[in-house]
């Protein structure tokens, strides 16, 4: 039994780095297949996801402070300033063209994270249902006035629900 918890909480844990390797589908199946309690399973994968998380939000915190990520961004800026704008090309206008609706989205979504009094809710909603996705949603947090402990509360809590609510599924199919 412990095994189980152990290898969910391992199985979360790199998940929340690899996002091609989903907990969900293993949760599912370890709830069906052990019959182990879905709210320790829920708990060990939210655990292991949350620290994943916490790791990426204060790893891209200290990028978006580093003094020299700063200086290589004003340097790039002044580059293009200086270089004027590009010719368009028939390809990257096509490009732009297929592109708007994911950057008018994109835009939509880090103009309410913006918003102190949404940035809250807007994770809670990530790390619950998954969409924004949590990854991007963190490392956008993380640029932020957002502290370390509500962060990482805040994503255990959606991340707990979620996983619970998962482990929970093969009960009510079976």
């Amino acid at each position: 039994m412990i095994a189980a918890y152990a290898s969910t909480f391992l199985t979360a844990l790199v998940s929340a780095f690899v996002p091609v390797t989903p907990i969900e589908p293993y949760l599912i199946g370890l709830a069906a297949l052990t019959g182990y309690g879905p709210i320790g399973l829920g708990i060990a994968a939210a655990v292991g996801q949350t620290i994943g998380k916490t790791v990426i939000f204060l790893g891209a915190r200290g990028v978006f402070r580093s003094e020299r990520v700063r200086g290589w961004l004003a340097a790039v800026a002044e580059r293009k300033r200086r270089r004027g704008p590009r010719p368009a090309s028939p390809m990257r206008e096509r490009m732009s063209r297929l592109g708007g609706p994911l950057r008018r989205a994109g835009a939509k979504l880090t103009a309410l994270l913006e918003r102190p009094a949404l940035t809250l809710p807007v994770l809670l909603l990530s790390a619950f249902i998954g969409l924004p996705p949590l990854l991007a949603t963190s490392v956008y947090i993380a640029g932020t006035g957002m502290r370390t402990p509500v962060f990482a509360g805040v994503c255990l809590v959606g991340r707990a629900a979620r996983f619970i609510v998962l482990a929970y599924a093969p009960q009510l199919v079976l």
